[in-house]
């Protein structure tokens, strides 16, 4: 019989399973397998997405949001009115002809010089603007800007030889 005061009796250790050759341990295949569980879901999701993607790309209809063809943007017509005052003649006065960047040069222009043109603008801002040089014997040379009737901007350049320039933005208005 066993002698109680010496606690259980001891047994040796069980011995370690080695793994054949080229194959991993079952311990880290397990481990890596509850590490990753998540991983075939997120790929799953990552699938799903993209062929929605693609179904709504190719079999989504037309290009253009809905209620596009309703859509209008503003644009509307200004009536524009240039002015260069001063003595005798401008070398040169360029002045701006459909609200973007065309523009048109009058060379030697007697002065008082004139032009009136429509500019249609939108759906972005147009803008409208004279360019002027004076002469080398006149004392002052002036420009105006006038849309719809008003005076946008006016402005007084002194001395021989001089430039001056006016210039202004129109905002197309809703029709």
């Amino acid at each position: 019989m066993a002698d109680p005061t010496l606690g259980p009796p001891k047994t040796e250790p069980a011995k370690k399973r080695e793994a054949p050759a080229g194959e991993r341990p079952r311990k880290t295949a397990v481990r890596v397998a509850r590490g990753t569980w998540w991983l075939p879901w997120v790929l799953g999701s990552a699938a799903f997405a993209f062929a929605a993607v693609l179904a709504v790309e190719f079999f989504g209809g037309s290009d253009k949001p809905a209620g596009w063809d309703q859509v209008k943007l503003p644009t509307s017509e200004h009536r524009v009115v240039y002015s260069v005052t001063g003595a005798g003649k401008s070398p040169e006065i360029k002045y701006v002809v459909d609200g973007v960047n065309g523009t048109e040069t009058v060379v030697n222009g007697e002065l008082p010089w004139r032009k009136e043109l429509t500019v249609k603008v939108g759906p972005g801002l147009g803008v409208v603007q004279v360019m002027a040089a004076n002469n080398e014997t006149a004392e002052a040379i002036s420009c105006s800007v006038s849309v719809d009737g008003n005076v946008v901007h006016q402005a007084t350049s002194k001395g021989q030889g001089s430039q001056v320039s006016c210039s202004s933005a129109i905002r197309p208005s809703a029709n």
